[in-house]
């Protein structure tokens, strides 16, 4: 029994030897954390390690310049760019005020967010691209010395702050009995307090000349909404007195600089047409009058080309009204709006038109007498009016051989001559085969005792309407007469073609 209890007591002896190890770790005292230790805790280090991540994901194009066109390399920065704005939120960086962005037009405050930093990649990339000036509308502006030299120094500053954090951060890498936070955090909003003012004296620099840069760049716009204004006030005041035609002296000369302005934009911003800027009032005037005095029984093609030109007039006017409303809609790089650019394709296509074939008097009557041939032959037969709107090709074989047809009963106001000089040449091969096309025409002619019997069977014939009633006598002399026109009307298309694809363009297009 001694033995017994002797056991239990040397074993409960073994047993507490064992664990008093154990307990005397268990129970013991916890280490307290180093400085650094503490700090890589903090909110401070996490974004302090993820600054010197992004640093080096960050997408170089070249020595000292980021590829920002590129929208992987765009994002990064702008991650980067975020992540130090979060930084001086948590380091309580004595950041610079924002209140001159009030002063910023509106396509630029809605970049902004309001109360944040908002440092943009846009501000950082013309900074680094640092371009002593911008063409806009064919004409050069150029940055002050103070921009551009505001540009260097915030390129710089990116640079500096990258480095900084990179040594920071290596430095928390290892233990040091040198280490402090405070100092880290004053040396990093010291940092960023730099960056800050650097990033907001040339926010403020550029942003202020690029906006007077596109103001000179609208100046334009802004001229065209003053007129159109001073001549709605004219309207309004000749309308209350029962006058619908406003023909006064002041008005007519408002006309005349609203049109020299809308010349001017069309200069800078068609660059799908030609960019012309020599069509005047002077156009617009004698569009205006055609629509008083030629009916459509006249022609349908002058009338719609003045109409055109009229209607024109009216839509840019109502365009200017509506960037009235608002100014900044209008991209100072004229040619990016395109609702501008549409109506300027337009007007330069019809008002060029009416340069051509309004005011030149002799034009202007041969296009009269070409419109009206055509449209009257398509009353006259349904075929041919429904290959004319379809735009058939026969059409544009067809066409010439009327007008020479015409000109056979010496009725084309000297189309054919116009076209095709060597008609009036009595050397040339081409008047002999007039002269022969004339006398077969005549002969012809003087076969039929009934007025235009003659002309409507080859008419017809050059229409591709069959005719059964016709014996093979008059087909083969109808046929030799339409081989002799086919020939004269391809040389026709062929002596001056752009003029005459312009001329039946005018007649059959507008």
């Amino acid at each position: 029994m001694q033995y017994y209890e002797q056991d239990i007591e040397d074993e409960i002896s073994d047993t507490s030897q064992d664990e008093s190890p154990l307990k005397r770790c268990m129970t013991a005292p916890a280490r307290p954390l180093t400085e650094l230790e503490e700090f890589k805790r903090s909110t401070e280090y996490e974004l302090l390690e993820k600054a010197y991540r992004l640093s080096s994901q960050l997408v170089q194009r070249d020595f000292h310049k980021y590829d920002l066109d590129n929208p992987e390399g765009q994002k990064q920065c702008k991650k980067f760019l975020q992540n130090l704005e979060k930084m001086c939120e948590v380091y309580q960086v004595k950041v610079e005020s924002r209140e001159y962005r009030n002063h910023f037009s509106k396509a630029y405050k809605i970049l902004y967010t309001q109360d944040k930093l908002c440092y943009l990649t846009e501000i950082l990339d013309s900074a680094q691209e640092g371009f002593p000036y911008l063409w806009v509308n064919s004409e050069k502006y150029s940055f002050t010395l103070e921009v551009l030299e505001a540009g260097i120094k915030l390129v710089d500053a990116f640079y500096k702050v990258q480095h900084v954090i990179r040594h920071l951060y290596t430095n928390t890498l290892q233990e040091s009995p040198d280490f402090s936070k405070s100092s880290l955090i004053l040396e990093i909003q010291f940092l960023l307090e730099n960056f800050d003012d650097i990033w907001v004296q040339f926010e403020k620099l550029y942003v202020k000349e690029l906006m007077e840069i596109e103001g000179k760049a609208r100046r334009f716009i802004l001229q065209a909404i003053q007129i159109d204004k001073e001549m709605q006030s004219i309207e309004i005041r000749e309308k209350l007195r029962g006058k619908i035609l406003v023909t006064s002296e002041s008005y007519l000369q408002l006309k005349t600089t609203f049109c020299k302005v809308l010349a001017q934009i069309n200069s800078v911003a068609n660059v799908e047409g030609k960019g012309r800027d020599d069509l005047g009032v002077n156009i617009l005037l004698e569009a205006e009058g055609i629509t008083r005095r030629v009916t459509q029984e006249q022609s349908k093609a002058v009338r719609r080309l003045a109409d055109s030109i009229k209607m024109n007039f009216k839509k840019f006017r109502e365009q200017m009204r509506k960037y009235e409303e608002n100014i900044e809609m209008v991209d100072p790089q004229l040619k990016n709006n395109i609702e501008l650019v549409e109506l300027l394709v337009e007007y330069e296509t019809q008002w060029e038109k009416g340069l051509h074939y309004l005011l030149e008097p002799r034009k202007y009557i041969q296009l009269m007498l070409f419109s009206h041939i055509i449209e009257t032959t398509a009353e006259k037969h349904i075929q041919f009016a429904e290959q004319l709107e379809c735009r058939d090709s026969d059409v544009f074989v067809t066409i010439p051989c009327l007008i020479v047809l015409k000109h056979l009963e010496n009725e084309d106001k000297n189309i054919c001559k116009y076209f095709l000089p060597m008609l009036d040449d009595e050397k040339s091969k081409l008047y002999q085969q007039f002269e022969q096309l004339q006398q077969d025409f005549l002969n012809f002619r003087d076969q039929h005792t009934k007025q235009y019997e003659y002309y409507n069977l080859i008419e017809k014939r050059l229409l591709g309407i069959g005719q059964n009633d016709v014996c093979e006598q008059v087909n083969a002399q109808i046929d030799r007469i339409m081989q002799k026109i086919k020939l004269l009307s391809i040389e026709i298309q062929r002596y001056n073609a752009i003029e005459w694809n312009l001329f039946i363009d005018a007649a059959i297009n507008t």
